[in-house]
């Protein structure tokens, strides 16, 4: 799907809209300046088509074009654009009786270049600032997404990155920025599930000398170096209800304090924030604070898992395989039929992510130019394994591809699963009561359950029969 914007050209319009109607174009047409001020950089379009002898356009038009900021493709029809513009890399000019033969010109441009870089892609290049051309896919969901970036990108609005781990959350908040007004100004990413909470802060807020033993010089914090960019926050549940009180602070009031001042420090950045739970269920257990999550949750964006879009499978494969082809082992050409199927029926729980390490273990081991289907398994538990996990230990200890250390893994993991099951069952899904018992924090039998694909309301209605 293309986004074409229209400026005038109202004569034209109706007939333009039918001509092109099969070649999958989303149009949207105004007609004054003031229009194209508060539309044009409000979404992102592929494609403007602009009325060169429109009243408008001198006055209005011809100053954002020579603004410094991202434009799409830019056909001019009509008019004899503006000399003191080079005009050359801003636009092409063509009369209006030659609409039918410049959009179709323009729209197989467009096309090539998507089709550029999905043989990047297959070819298993890695962009180094991702945008929308960066997600090559087959999956109607995610043209769906696609299409939601598009309206929601150049927003200042904060973003909730919903999906589950490995689905790429940091990739799409990377495109969000690369999308957006903030593209030139820095992307700075923090995993709030990785640092402990006093690390945490310093991180974000940055620190004066001697705010800490330790603190021997003025750090700044992630926030201030967000300035004019955006502040991506992974895993945000993960913050303690202090850390979560702070952060809600700078967000309304934009400003913030370093550790040891009081000086406050004005911000400027957009958030996207990412959980792999579902936030209501995280505000319900009250890991997240519902203040937080409503300011936080403007545009909530879910990602669909792995299984539910199987159709890039392939296309992920042949990337990840081409990528790892290019770091010495060129032999390597792709999978066999039985190893395709094995990965297209996989439950994938750890997404692509999973399917990567799965391809890069598989071309490391592979002895041939085709990769066969006893090479697709993980190290540690693989998909299968993980589903054997779930429902118990298999019959026999030893099979091939379980090594003694992921049958280890498997015991333990098993055991802690049958454990939370009993404890949760026993409390009737009651988070605090749970945790208490467990001698853990709410915050981390909730991450375990997680792990293990448990859910508090499975075990609800348990408690009639306590």
């Amino acid at each position: 799907m293309y986004n074409i914007l229209v400026f005038g050209l109202t004569d034209l319009f109706a007939d333009m809209k039918q001509e092109f109607k099969s070649l999958s174009c989303k149009f949207l047409h105004i007609n004054s300046g003031i229009d194209f001020y508060s539309i044009a950089f409000s979404r992102v379009f592929d494609l403007w088509i602009l009325d060169g002898s429109h009243k408008d356009f001198q006055e209005l038009v011809v100053e954002e074009l020579i603004a410094p900021r991202a434009v799409p493709h830019i056909i001019v029809l009509g008019g004899s654009g503006n000399q003191s513009v080079n005009w050359s890399d801003k636009a092409a000019f063509f009369k209006k009786n030659e609409y039918s033969q410049s959009v179709p010109l323009f729209m197989q441009l467009m096309h090539n270049k998507k089709e550029q870089n999905r043989e990047k892609y297959l070819a298993g290049f890695v962009q180094k600032h991702p945008d929308l051309d960066t997600i090559v896919t087959k999956s109607p969901l995610m043209e769906q997404l696609i299409d939601l970036v598009k309206d929601v990108a150049p927003t200042e609005s904060p973003i909730l990155l919903v999906g589950e781990t490995g689905t790429g959350k940091e990739l799409l908040a990377n495109v969000f920025h690369n999308e957006s007004r903030r593209r030139s100004g820095p992307f700075m990413a923090v995993n709030c599930g990785a640092l402990p909470d006093t690390l945490l802060e310093s991180e974000l807020f940055g620190y004066e000398k001697g705010a800490f033993t330790g603190a021997s010089g003025r750090r700044i914090g992630k926030i201030e170096h967000a300035t004019g960019g955006t502040l991506f926050l992974d895993e945000v549940e993960a913050m303690s209800a202090a850390m979560q009180n702070r952060l809600l602070r700078v967000l309304q009031e934009r400003t913030l304090q370093r550790l040891g001042s009081n000086t406050d420090i004005n911000t400027d950045f957009r958030v996207i924030a990412a959980t792999n739970t579902d936030p209501v269920e995280l505000v319900g257990s009250g890991i997240l604070r519902s203040d937080l999550y409503y300011r936080l949750s403007v545009f909530q964006v879910k990602i669909p898992p792995l299984r539910d879009r199987t159709e890039d499978i392939p296309i992920l494969v042949q990337h990840f395989v081409n990528k790892k082809k290019r770091n010495g082992r060129e032999y390597v050409r792709g999978l066999d039929n039985q190893a395709m199927n094995i990965l297209l029926s996989a439950p994938w729980f750890g997404n692509v992510r999973e399917l990567q390490n799965v391809i890069e273990r598989a071309v490391m081991l592979a002895s041939s130019s085709t990769i066969t289907a006893d090479l697709i398994q993980t190290q540690g538990i693989s998909a299968a394994d993980s589903s054997l996990a779930v429902a118990g230990l298999p019959d026999n200890a030893f099979r091939p591809g379980i090594t003694l250390k992921s049958y280890k893994n498997l015991l333990s993991q098993s055991a802690e699963r049958k454990y939370l099951v009993e404890l949760l069952d026993y409390t009737c899904g009651r988070i605090g009561e749970a945790a208490q018992l467990a001698g853990l924090t709410p915050r981390a039998l909730y991450n375990k359950m997680k792990i293990h694909g448990l859910k508090k309301e499975d075990f609800k209605k348990s408690e009639d029969f306590r």
